[in-house]
């Protein structure tokens, strides 16, 4: 995969999305949106994507598995009993 990047205007995007998106899926390039000059979005190749969110899942299932053992033996509510209690205390019903 090659690694380019590229800057894209969000009004220049709209006549070259189609070729914005060709670009990422053959030559993996990945191209940032910009507005007023700021990145705010980019286009990447699917396995790239992919990988961030395998990523994300295994760092928050690390963050999770550090909780639950730093909990030890100390007693825990679940959600459940929390959003009553809160409803219970603050007279406000919670979805």
């Amino acid at each position: 995969m090659v690694d380019v990047m590229n800057e894209i205007s969000v009004s220049e995007l709209r006549a070259h999305l189609a070729e914005v998106i060709n670009e990422a899926n053959y030559t993996g390039a990945r191209t940032f949106i910009t507005r007023a000059g700021k990145r705010i979005a980019a286009v990447v190749p699917a396995d790239e994507a992919d990988m961030l969110e395998e990523a994300e899942d295994a760092y928050l299932n690390k963050l999770a598995d550090q909780a639950i053992e730093a909990q030890g033996d100390k007693p825990y509510k679940t959600l459940a009993e929390v959003l009553a209690e809160y409803s219970e205390k603050y007279g406000e019903e919670i979805a």
